[in-house]
């Protein structure tokens, strides 16, 4: 359970306990009664949308450390007209996750979904429309959403459009040494979410939010991803997906060399002392799963060591992006 939650069952716990318009009987019922409401709220649900191989299964799995089966050859999720609520276990607790089938497959399949949409979309928390970063039609979206939230404004709240696949953004260089988009990624990543947020916009002009890259892959931007999903939350719903919440390390597919030299405040002192463990940059959530060095210390600080100055300049160049990274995802996080 969250900590604002705790704070706030304690505060309500002595309010009652210092009343004197109940009786013992009355304030032991009252406790009682509310505490079990929490612990039995029903998880999060939420509603997946996107066509089949953009990383719906991927994504779950980066942002709450589920075990989703992630299909390759073939599609996971599963076609039939009835859609099944998967409960899916995450390391924080059970999420309900829809999975709905692509709104685009077939032309004559189109109506047919649409009843199935709106049957399903206002038992959501959050629907989460996941859409290739790469990949530039929309125009099929645009209509979607019109024909689906046009006659509910109420759900366009719960929106959330995430950009997955950052690392495929043109022109395909992924620094796979920091685990980042490279400059010319970056900005091209920029441009894509403006340019779909826009054409989002244009076709609910109630909506609020702004469409995310990231790679759940690499599980780059997950931060980014889910603070939009506690937006789109109802508030007194909030706290149920923040508890689920685990996201996947991002900084485990980074090279440990690159790490060390970012723990560090000059480059000069990584190769100059061992330390008893693998040090650890500032993480990006305030939840993160922990992983294990896949190399000892003392075998990184002689890697450090003979890194020609060529090599010197170039980690030093990805260690800026690196910290660069942190500290915005820090922000983004307001710690």
């Amino acid at each position: 359970m969250p900590d604002f939650i705790r704070q706030h069952l304690r505060r309500f716990t002595a309010s009652v306990e210092q009343s004197d318009a109940l009786s013992p009987a009355q304030r032991a019922s009252l406790l009682r009664g509310y505490e079990e409401a929490l612990v039995n709220e029903a998880p999060p649900r939420l509603v997946l949308i996107g066509q089949a191989g953009v990383g719906k299964s991927k994504t779950i799995n980066a942002l709450f450390n589920a075990g989703q089966e992630v299909g390759h050859s073939r599609a996971t999720t599963d076609r039939a007209w009835t859609i099944p609520v998967q409960e899916v276990s995450g390391s924080h607790g059970t999420l309900e996750v829809v999975d709905m089938p692509g709104i685009g497959d077939d032309i004559a399949n189109y109506r047919r979904y649409l009843d199935l949409y709106r049957e399903i979309l206002p038992t959501a928390d959050a629907v989460v429309w996941i859409h290739a970063a790469e990949d530039r039609t929309v125009q099929l979206v645009q209509q979607a959403l019109r024909d689906l939230f046009g006659p509910s404004p109420e759900l366009v709240g719960r929106l959330v459009f995430g950009l997955n696949k950052a690392d495929e953004m043109g022109p395909h260089d992924w620094n796979t040494r920091a685990n980042l988009p490279s400059e010319l990624q970056r900005a091209a990543l920029r441009d894509r979410e403006g340019a779909f947020t826009r054409s989002i916009a244009h076709a609910l002009p109630a909506w609020r939010g702004r469409a995310v890259s990231y790679a759940a892959l690499h599980h780059y931007n997950l931060t980014a991803l889910f603070k939009e999903m506690m937006y789109a939350v109802p508030e007194q719903r909030r706290w149920v997906l923040e508890q689920r919440m685990d996201l996947a390390d991002f900084t485990a597919l980074v090279d440990r060399k690159l790490l060390r030299a970012a723990q560090a405040r000059t480059l000069a002192e990584v190769p100059a002392a061992v330390p008893e463990a693998p040090a650890v940059p500032p993480q990006p959530a305030q939840r993160l799963r922990e992983r294990p060095s896949p190399e000892p210390p003392r075998s990184v600080n002689e890697a450090l060591a003979g890194l020609s100055e060529a090599q010197w300049q170039e980690l030093h160049a990805d260690r800026a992006r690196l910290q660069e990274f942190v500290r915005r995802v820090e922000q983004e996080m307001g710690r």
